[in-house]
């Protein structure tokens, strides 16, 4: 397996880049340590399964991090970003005969965020692009994530920090999934819920996290089901999880309708607190929300 730390050597015929062919995983690095490690590489093992890639070896991958953040004096918190694709090949989708999977490693600045989004609460709007059913690629992070970029730009930064993504619908009512770049979280009826992850979107570390912490801790249960859009409208605490801003409290969520833009306020912050006072500390975010 070639080891490739210079993004713009990346060879044209690479099928990462030709059909999104690969995985990838973001990991904050938190005073030289990969946070969560342990859930993103089972996460990189269920997604090389799903693909049939060939899985790195572990502890060299350690090593090539290591190597890496030695190479550039890294001292510093700061985002390490894994991509494996399944290397080069020729046109057409069938896997290449002698396949030579390509490992890139980078590491990049510690993303700051605004305070208010942890004090305040950000404001979301449920996005117009859904996620389409696919069970044999849920809950793994591929490489072809263009649902995400079209939700993504279906707003700006300043009125909304992140959009609620939906299962794509034919007939009935579509499910929420998770938000452009993290997962969702809300209390229903004094009970922890988030969205099933079997026919679309992303099972992420921090939201395996969670579910971990509840089983441990009764008070924090987390109850796994399809939810509809209406059931956030009557949740009292809803809040986005991501492995690199931790939790991020949400403050409202506008709706589009025909007639006009709904919009639901959320003020209760007591399980939010007391998860990011377990979570977000170990991240160096805000925890006193």
């Amino acid at each position: 397996m070639q080891y490739n730390k210079h993004l713009n050597t990346i060879d044209i015929t690479d099928r990462g880049l030709a059909y999104g062919d690969g995985l990838f995983e973001t990991i904050a690095l938190i005073n030289g340590q990969l946070h969560h490690w342990k859930l993103h590489w089972q996460r990189m093992i269920n997604g090389c399964k799903k693909l049939a890639l060939n899985l790195p070896d572990e502890n060299q991958l350690l090593e090539q991090i290591q190597q890496q953040l030695n190479t550039q004096n890294i001292l510093s918190n700061g985002v390490i970003k894994l991509i494996l694709t399944r290397g080069s090949g020729g046109r057409g989708y069938l896997f290449p005969e002698n396949q030579d999977e390509n490992l890139i490693i980078s590491y990049h600045q510690w993303p700051e965020r605004n305070i208010e989004d942890y004090t305040n609460g950000i404001n979301t709007i449920v996005c117009k692009t859904a996620l389409a059913k696919q069970p044999a690629l849920s809950g793994i992070k591929h490489l072809n994530r263009l649902e995400q970029v079209l939700a993504r730009n279906e707003f700006d930064n300043e009125k909304y920090q992140d959009g609620v993504m939906l299962s794509h619908a034919e007939q009935g009512s579509p499910f929420v999934i998770e938000g452009c770049s993290s997962n969702l979280f809300f209390v229903l009826n004094s009970k922890l819920c988030t969205p099933k992850i079997d026919n679309c979107g992303i099972l992420g570390t921090m939201r395996q996290a969670i579910i971990d912490f509840g089983l441990e801790n009764p008070l924090f249960l987390v109850q796994e089901d399809n939810f509809e859009l209406q059931q956030l409208e009557q949740a009292t605490e809803v809040f986005f999880t991501n492995s690199i801003y931790g939790i991020l409290p949400v403050a409202s969520i506008s709706y589009r309708t025909k007639q006009q833009l709904q919009q639901w306020f959320y003020n209760e912050r007591t399980i939010i607190r007391s998860l990011a006072n377990q979570f977000n500390t170990q991240l160096q975010r805000p925890f006193e929300l």
